[in-house]
């Protein structure tokens, strides 16, 4: 029997070729879509999820008396264990960092490169986090001091396919470092850690130092275990709870508690969850909002082509209502009907599958670039992939085939054979004009969201960042060798006459963080009338290379020895602590202890972090050994030269560590990369809605034109003109438009409005991006429906009224 069904399925199919390519079409590139979203969507909702263990972040919180607050994901080593040994519900610790300085040189015979993806981890560091260790022993391979862990792709790198074990590598940089590989790990994939190295948190550089408990104790990353039952929450509490107490007969530190709040973050929750920490740039961060916004956009595309199909099926049912009137005569009951049409509805949805399978594999690397992420989508490689197939070919089965097969096979015979317009198929019309309207009001949604997002993005790109970030070269600097000759590099770059300028510093700005910042007083003031501020150490000739405008005071001035102990501070600084006439006033930047610095100058706000965040308290402090960074001000266009200029000097000076650069337009452009691929993949996925939304209104518009032929016919022979016809087509069409426009303007303003307030500037919504987006969708129903109305309308009437 079921042979039967399908056989007559294709049949019918196969008579109806147009009808069933145009489904099949739109359901293939609906299918595609969304199974490449919901590919990208289990890819980003997989993070951090194969940690066999759950582990805490430790995160603590720190607020101003003026309301600014920071979560930050470092503290102390001495921080650490007090908690571990002091606090109920916590179990064990484990303590790491990535390397925050500049990159160091990795040396192997004749293999040389730089990297900052490394990270300095406790031994048990496999206990905590399932990364599976391909070569060498869990348990001992981070115990040694003189270590080391490489990724499997680090290791091909290095040792091509030599075992690399036992192997002997050079760190060469601020640290000199030389390590045995103990082990080989697989390359971290959908994990909040960057890394190519583990080093042991032990390690001691080739001087001696013990560069965690040493340069580091004071910025350290913890991940504790809690006991069976501890629940995170109150487990904060307790640490709170813990430092009052220890601190109960100090009423200074007293004060400075009273800012704090902790928190202990599920490893399961930092990936989407760390937008608002800092201190943990190096870590890998999802956007939960964008995710979602890309995901609700593939179930759109996917409900636009199912909807499709049914508008169709429904419309062809008045051409088979007489085929139906013949089964039900000769004894087809209802169910085999609905089983014969579902039928059809499952080759046209297998069809659609298969199709896009082929499809998928071919979009989904360009989709991959387009992104920046790696999904497997081999069948035995991703049984999710199968998992989603399976699921979408019941779906869209029963989405699609499963309303179509209800209303015709509800038809009554004899109205099948009386009447061309039976009251069930009225009513079917009602519902199909409600499905169209629904339609046209998703595509309106999706196009006019797509417009405001690109105007929003377009204001970012434009937004004044209140600093010049063309035309800066930024060289970090890493080499011994150059360091002791630093004046002598600095002067023979500015004998190049495209360079402009040099300025050396610790801190440069573009890289949305610094080094250093802390709790800043006025000296004289209450301690809980500060403010947080962001510190960039840098050298007097720093602010000149960045174009930064002083509005108040003066720049620093080498000719003035004072300055050296000096300040400058942003607007935002003065606004948040609340000085009226902040110029020669001290502040403590280092702790109530700290020798205070006098304010000489005040700069105009630049925005030296992300843009979804108001301009926070910044100041400048001179260093003599503010020299990690260079920046580097040139002569628009000679990028190239300049670089092809500093390499070679730099050669000259140090042979062994590699020369590395950077432009701060580009780095900072980096920073929003994310968001800029969201939206690409956005104007993508809006065209392909588009695409599919005109599959239904040809089709659609193909069903109208075969209902009103005879009339089109008379209409022309009693004189009406073709623009009058193609209106006749055009009208019913535009009166749904303005119907599900008006639905979809106030969802849309809703939706965008709450997007909008993830950022601290913003464009504001007017209804500019809805004529735009009414105006595009106005214009693609109109095209689409006009093709055939105006063929319809030249056609020859004595042809259309001499049918039957």
């Amino acid at each position: 029997m079921w042979r039967n069904y399908l056989i007559t399925a294709y049949r019918n199919l196969l008579r109806n070729r147009v009808y069933a390519a145009m489904n099949i079409l739109g359901l293939t590139l609906g299918v595609t879509c969304f199974s490449i979203i919901a590919l990208y969507l289990h890819n980003e909702m997989g993070y951090d999820q194969f940690h066999e263990q759950a582990s805490y972040r430790f995160l603590y919180n720190e607020q101003t008396g003026s309301g600014a607050s920071r979560t930050a994901g470092i503290v102390s080593i001495e921080t650490l264990d007090q908690i571990e040994g002091n606090v109920t519900g916590v179990e064990d610790k484990i303590m790491l960092r990535d390397y925050g300085s500049g990159p160091l040189a990795i040396l192997y015979k004749d293999v040389k490169f730089k990297s900052r993806n490394m990270m300095f981890v406790e031994s048990d560091f496999f206990d905590y986090f399932s990364f599976e260790l391909k070569r060498g022993d869990a348990k001992t391979a981070l115990a040694d001091p003189k270590g080391l862990v490489i990724t499997e792709s680090a290791a091909k790198r290095i040792f091509g396919d030599v075992n690399p074990m036992g192997e002997t590598v050079k760190f060469l940089g601020n640290y000199v470092f030389t390590l045995q590989v103990t082990g080989v790990v697989e390359d971290p994939k959908q994990s909040h850690f960057n890394f190519e190295f583990l080093l042991p948190f032990e390690v001691k550089d080739d001087r001696g130092f013990e560069v965690m408990r040493g340069g580091f104790k004071g910025s350290m990353y913890g991940y504790f275990k809690l006991a069976d039952g501890a629940e995170p929450e109150w487990v904060a509490a307790a640490v709170k709870d813990y430092y009052l107490d220890y601190y109960k007969d100090d009423a200074g530190t007293l004060e400075a508690l009273q800012r704090e709040s902790y928190t202990f973050q599920s490893v399961y929750d930092i990936y989407f969850d760390s937008g608002h920490v800092t201190f943990d740039e190096n870590f890998n961060k999802g956007n939960l909002q964008n995710t979602l916004i890309l995901g609700a956009i593939g179930l759109f595309i996917l409900i636009v082509a199912c909807m499709n199909y049914i508008n169709a099926a429904t419309a062809k049912a008045l051409n088979r209502r007489r085929e139906i009137g013949v089964r039900k005569v000769f004894g087809a009951f209802k169910r085999q009907l609905i089983i014969q049409f579902m039928s059809e509805a499952f080759m046209v949805s297998l069809s659609a599958i298969l199709l896009s399978v082929l499809l998928t594999d071919i979009l989904l690397p360009q989709f991959q670039l387009l992104m920046g992420k790696t999904m497997p989508i081999s069948l035995l490689e991703n049984p999710f992939y199968l998992q989603l197939l399976l699921g979408l070919l019941v779906a869209v089965s029963m989405l699609s085939g499963l309303y179509p097969a209800l209303i015709m096979s509800a038809f009554k015979p004899v109205e099948a054979f009386n009447s061309h317009h039976s009251k069930s198929f009225f009513k079917t019309n009602r519902v199909r004009s409600f499905l169209v309207g629904f339609q046209i009001m998703l595509t309106m949604m999706l196009i006019s969201a797509v417009v405001l997002v690109i105007k929003q993005t377009h204001y970012i790109n434009n937004l004044d960042l209140g600093f010049n970030k063309e035309d800066v070269l930024i060289i970090p600097n890493n080499s011994d060798k150059v360091n002791q000759n630093l004046q002598t590099y600095k002067n023979e770059l500015m004998r190049n006459p495209n360079v402009l300028g040099v300025a050396t510093s610790m801190d440069v700005i573009g890289f949305q963080y610094t080094n250093n910042s802390g709790y800043v007083t006025v000296d004289g003031q209450p301690n809980d009338e500060g403010t947080l501020a962001t510190y960039f150490t840098t050298q007097m000739d720093f602010m000149e290379i960045y174009d930064l405008d002083i509005v108040n005071g003066r720049a620093f001035n080498p000719e003035l020895s004072t300055d050296s102990t000096s300040i400058i501070v942003n607007e935002a600084f003065v606004n948040s602590i609340g000085l009226n006439d902040p110029l020669g006033k001290k502040v403590r930047i280092y702790g109530p202890e700290s020798t205070p610095k006098a304010i000489i100058g005040v700069v105009e706000d630049f925005k030296f972090q992300s843009i979804h965040n108001k301009v926070k308290p910044a100041l400048f402090l001179i260093h003599p050994r503010a020299n990690w960074f260079m920046s580097v001000r040139i002569q628009s266009g000679s990028g190239a030269e300049v670089v092809d200029y500093a390499r070679n000097l730099w050669e000259e000076m140090d042979s062994v560590y590699p020369f590395g650069y950077m432009f701060l337009e580009d780095n900072i452009n980096a920073y929003y990369d994310e968001e800029q691929r969201i939206q690409s993949a956005i104007e993508v996925f809006a065209v392909i809605c588009i695409i599919i939304s005109c599959l239904g209104l040809y089709g659609m518009t193909a069903y109208v034109i075969e209902r009103k032929i005879k009339e089109i016919g008379i209409r022309k022979v009693l004189g009406a003109q073709v623009k009058s016809l193609v209106w006749l087509v055009n009208q019913k069409f535009v009166q749904i438009f303005l119907v599900g426009t008006l639905i979809a303007i106030p969802a849309v303003y809703f939706s965008i409005s709450k997007w909008l307030e993830g950022f601290a500037y913003h464009i504001t919504i007017g209804v500019g991006s809805f004529l735009i987006a009414g105006f595009i969708v106005l214009l693609v129903i109109i095209s689409t429906v006009s093709i055939q109305a105006f063929k319809a309308a030249l056609s020859n009437p004595t042809k259309t009224l001499r049918t039957e």
